[in-house]
């Protein structure tokens, strides 16, 4: 792993040399090679060793914790609640209201998952360079597929099963969108459903929509509509045999930064 000089002493706040960084990695049983950047060769059995933030850690640690100077901090903020996590709790807020319980599934999820198991075609995605596991090697850009993953580990339980999530996705472009979705499961979930659900929620937050017939593999045809924040529909069975899904699943999922630029 290649590892900057500059790097470490930026955030530790020293002024070390290439060849002290060097000498402080090797007593944590690193080998170090000249250069710039260093090479460092990680021993085999540091496993969690997986970015340069891990080698800067052990110099930290060898350089020692102790002979870190304090020093005063030199700014002075006012906190205040982000706008966006404000209205975020809001809708939070009005979807435990309709009956919905709130998980949180991870950011990084796979090409299979976002793409394949959702009958969609491949898109452009930020992915990871050095991936743990093919299950986390990509960024998800929206968040039903992350719920199915849910229902799928809990088709066991029983139902109905409602649940949703507020959470941050990303474009291909490495920018961050704040999405809600929301998916109802059980023996007699459909269409009407989902929709009454929506339109309660664009409802409370004063929002006013013309529903738009929307062509979306991931449901089913004539079963999913647009309205301008997102869409809401019935899962495409093709998708539910994918996550070995054995009941019906209604679904909606909405960009809140669009609705919160929206016009009240």
């Amino acid at each position: 792993m290649e590892l900057d000089v500059g790097y470490v002493n930026k955030l530790l706040g020293l002024k070390l040399s290439a060849s002290e960084v060097g000498s402080l990695l090797e007593r944590m049983r690193y080998g170090v090679s000249d250069g710039k950047p260093l090479k460092v060769s990680i021993p085999a059995y540091r496993t969690d060793v997986l970015h340069p933030i891990d080698l800067v850690e052990d110099v930290a640690i060898s350089y020692g914790y102790e002979r870190f100077v304090p020093e005063e901090f030199c700014g002075y903020t006012v906190g205040k609640r982000n706008a966006m996590e404000k209205y975020s709790s809001k809708i939070r807020s009005l979807m435990v209201g309709a009956g919905f319980q709130e998980v949180m599934t991870l950011v990084l999820s796979s090409k299979k998952t976002l793409f394949e198991d959702m009958n969609l075609p491949e898109q452009p995605v930020v992915e990871t360079k050095n991936p743990v596991s093919s299950e986390h090697s990509v960024a998800r850009n929206w968040l039903l597929p992350s719920l199915l993953r849910v229902l799928e580990a809990n088709k066991t339980r029983e139902y109905p099963q409602r649940i949703f999530e507020i959470g941050d996705c990303l474009k291909a472009d490495g920018s961050n969108i704040r999405h809600l979705a929301g998916v109802i499961a059980h023996s007699k979930a459909n269409y009407s459903e989902i929709k009454s659900t929506a339109d309660g929620l664009l409802e409370n937050l004063g929002l006013k929509y013309a529903p738009k017939s929307l062509s979306h593999p991931s449901f089913i045809a004539g079963r999913c509509i647009s309205t301008g924040f997102g869409f809401y529909g019935e899962i495409n069975p093709i998708v539910l045999e994918r996550f070995g899904m054995e009941v019906p699943v209604a679904a909606f999922e909405l960009e809140l930064d669009l609705i919160a630029i929206s016009p009240k």
